[in-house]
């Protein structure tokens, strides 16, 4: 039949919080060959939608669709499915490229995308997961199961953010990364974000089998205004997502509010974040903000932030997630945010 899609090329990122998969979309589609069109499917953990703000908005060669509140891999199989045939079926693209959140287990995707629903729709690729090199080492991700299957089931292997790293710390990473076994098709290095276009045509060496089947068999609970409610300036709409150890708490600003720049940047960046204990990590902290000195999009993981300007136009909108088991006050934060606004 004519309009049967068959066979599109389709690539899945994994890499855990902050590890810069957004950002290495973000500089293929800047170098994608003129004449194609992609598809790019993004999953966010949180139930306020930050990632696709910072993805150039779509034409008429880039089709994007998102779907905040958890991760595909760990909801009923449906979202998953529904959200793949829609997409292909709206923009007929010739690459289909999925970001789960950096919690996603990526085993469930790949389980549904082999599944005879969807294996004569898309030619699944190696997948490629990005892997801070400063972090390989950390004990709280080693411990973490999601983490270790998001290693053992890439066939591509990312030192993200390597222009970050020291020569020790990406000496230390190869050493880990070789020792790796069934051994990685690929071992390369990427510096601010920019990967070789290459990589989306490699095709795995063979179907790995995740260590720990379970890791994503976890609930998330929403409990939160709808999402349909229109936020009021100093009422913003407050959306919370929790679920494989973690919790997120996200706010929507009504597109009147322009905040001040500078007592932004005080509040979001490091070394704490009002409402939360001294000693709690910022696991991942991402917002698009109208300013007094025009858009920025905010990035933090731990004690690291970057900002720019970017093209959004729509309304602000922050997401903060933290261990489940930290006491945060997010009646605090939303009150700082209040008072950062321009006045």
């Amino acid at each position: 039949m004519a309009d049967r899609i068959e066979h599109v090329p389709t690539t899945l990122f994994t890499g855990f919080f902050g590890t810069g998969k957004t950002t290495a979309i973000i500089s293929m589609l800047a170098r994608k060959p003129a004449g194609e069109k992609w598809a790019i499917l993004i999953n966010e953990f949180g139930e306020v939608a930050v990632d696709q703000a910072a993805v150039p908005a779509e034409d008429e060669t880039v089709a994007i669709k998102e779907i905040p509140g958890g991760c595909l891999c760990c909801m009923m199989n449906v979202p998953l499915k529904v959200a793949v045939v829609d997409i292909l079926r709206r923009a007929r693209p010739d690459r289909l490229i999925i970001e789960p959140t950096g919690i996603g287990h990526p085993a469930g995707i790949l389980d549904q995308l082999r599944d005879e629903e969807l294996a004569e729709a898309v030619s699944l690729r190696s997948v490629i997961c990005l892997v801070d090199p400063r972090h390989v080492d950390d004990p709280r991700l080693e411990a973490a199961q999601v983490y270790q299957d998001q290693i053992h089931l890439a066939d591509v292997l990312v030192a993200a953010k390597a222009d970050l790293a020291s020569a020790d710390e990406l000496a230390k990473f190869h050493d880990w990364a070789g020792s790796l076994f069934p051994p990685k098709l690929l071992v390369t290095e990427s510096r601010h974000g920019d990967l070789d276009l290459a990589l989306l045509d490699l095709n795995p060496a063979e179907t790995r089998a995740p260590l720990f089947p379970n890791a994503h068999d976890h609930d998330h609970s929403t409990s939160a205004l709808e999402a349909n409610v229109a936020p009021e300036p100093g009422a913003p709409v407050r959306l919370e997502n929790s679920g494989a150890g973690y919790q997120g708490c996200g706010w929507i600003f009504s597109d009147a509010e322009v905040f001040d720049r500078d007592a932004l940047l005080d509040l979001l960046g490091p070394p704490g974040l009002t409402g939360l204990p001294k000693d709690a990590a910022v696991e991942r902290l991402k917002g698009v903000f109208h300013t007094n000195d025009g858009w920025l999009l905010a990035d933090r993981v731990g004690n690291e932030i970057t900002v720019k300007e970017i093209a959004y136009r729509r309304d602000s909108r922050l997401e903060v997630i933290v261990a489940e088991t930290v006491d945060a006050d997010w009646d605090a934060l939303k009150a700082a945010l209040n008072a950062a606004r321009q006045t």
